[in-house]
């Protein structure tokens, strides 16, 4: 199936696909599980700015929520497992029996990191097992404690065998994270970890899974350029490479997007014309809405810069020096453009999100507009915040409201 449609229309799907328009979420807790089930997968980062890119990924869709409940409501109630999914995700459960599959052949580690550690430390993965099946969930901290494994590894980076164990057996799908405390990963069982349903049987073969991973990443992104945006390709390139892409295309199970005025063509889910569809049904909310640094609807930078007009860049491991816009800088969505983007820093102990800079795209909206305002209001509640400074050095109060400006 090919279709052909506007920038408009491309825009409005990708909105669609990526929970951004036509989903109202319930508040809190019920709007998390929901829309982490329709995402099917957020990518995690350490980084606690403004929170860490899943609390944003989740606050852009779903008001009331605060960071760190997302991944704690996610492990407490065992809605989804830590895994790959093109870079370190938290995916659905319903996902696991099949990600079994990759886990069987080591991961994107494959077997290679188990024989480079057994190389120097032979007994490092069974002694750190069974240290977690006497113990339970254990942290790299808990084993140090217990002096398992506790010999330098050089890989990678230079750390401890057991640490690396720890990889490898997460990697195997033997160990999952069953919880995380101050972001630290706690490791036990999988069989303890994973619901009954989830773990039985057999995997299935690596070309099923790669076949249901990129029809997956497809829904996540809503259009997956065919070409460049190699990150948006994670653990795909080999498939994209033998052609997997046109025999999905064959066998009804992806669509081809034609975009106007673009010469890159996109997969989209065979349902993309009714999820068209649906999208013109309604009408956009025009809120201000702050993008996570790793929202899948920035995942392909290459794309975005083509079908949105949009360039952007997660500049935070560049040296200062380097950098455009800022440290910490999130992009603004209204309707279905960019207008701006802002760098910022919340200091907790003073409940004051610092606005550091605001650039205001072509034909964007200035910080001034009440609906860039209320935008800040929303984000400050999930900050659990008190007050806004901004480059000016004027102050927000929470709650304090401005004149409309259209």
């Amino acid at each position: 199936m090919e279709l052909h449609w506007s920038i408009e229309q491309a825009r409005l799907y990708q909105l669609w696909a990526v929970g951004l328009h036509g989903r109202v979420y319930e508040k809190g807790s019920a709007g998390i599980r929901a829309c982490f089930r329709d995402l099917e997968g957020i990518q995690l980062d350490p980084l606690p700015v403004l929170g860490r890119n899943h609390d944003l990924v989740i606050q852009a869709r779903v008001d009331g929520t605060h960071p760190g409940e997302t991944l704690d409501l996610i492990h407490q109630e065992r809605l989804g497992f830590e895994y790959w999914d093109k870079l370190l995700c938290v995916l659905p459960i319903e996902a696991f029996p099949t990600f079994r599959a990759f886990m069987s052949r080591g991961g994107p580690w494959g077997r290679g990191g188990e024989e480079r550690l057994n190389r120097e430390y032979p007994v490092a993965v069974e002694e750190v097992y069974y240290a977690v099946e006497r113990h339970g969930a254990q942290s790299s901290r808990d084993l140090k404690a217990l002096h398992i494994a506790q010999g330098d590894y050089r890989g990678w980076k230079s750390t401890k065998a057991a640490n690396v164990a720890l990889k490898v057996l997460w990697n195997q799908g033997r160990l999952s994270v069953s919880y995380r405390r101050n972001y630290q990963h706690y490791f036990d069982l999988t069989e303890r970890v994973i619901p009954a349903g989830f773990y039985e049987g057999d995997p299935p073969s690596l070309d099923t899974f790669m076949e249901y991973l990129l029809q997956k990443r497809v829904r996540m992104v809503g259009l997956l350029p065919s070409r460049g945006d190699a990150n948006a390709w994670e653990l795909l390139h080999g498939e994209r490479a033998n052609d997997l892409p046109a025999r999905l295309i064959a066998t009804g199970r992806l669509a081809l997007v034609q975009v106007e005025g673009i010469k890159t063509l996109f997969y989209a889910s065979p349902q993309a014309a009714e999820g068209l569809a649906s999208a013109e049904k309604t009408t956009l909310d025009y809120k201000a809405r702050f993008i996570a640094p790793l929202d899948t609807l920035l995942w392909a930078r290459a794309a975005l810069e083509r079908l949105w007009d949009f360039q952007y860049a997660w500049e935070v491991y560049k040296p200062a020096s380097k950098r455009r816009y800022g440290y910490y800088v999130l992009p603004i969505l209204y309707g279905n453009r960019f207008v701006a983007r802002f760098d910022g820093r919340y200091d907790r102990a003073e409940k004051t999100l610092h606005v550091l800079a605001y650039y205001e795209e072509p034909g964007g909206l200035p910080l001034s507009h009440s609906a860039i305002h209320a935008g800040f209001q929303r984000f400050l509640i999930y900050l659990n915040g008190q007050r806004i400074v901004l480059p000016t050095g004027e102050v927000w109060e929470r709650g304090k409201e401005i004149t409309e400006e259209t």
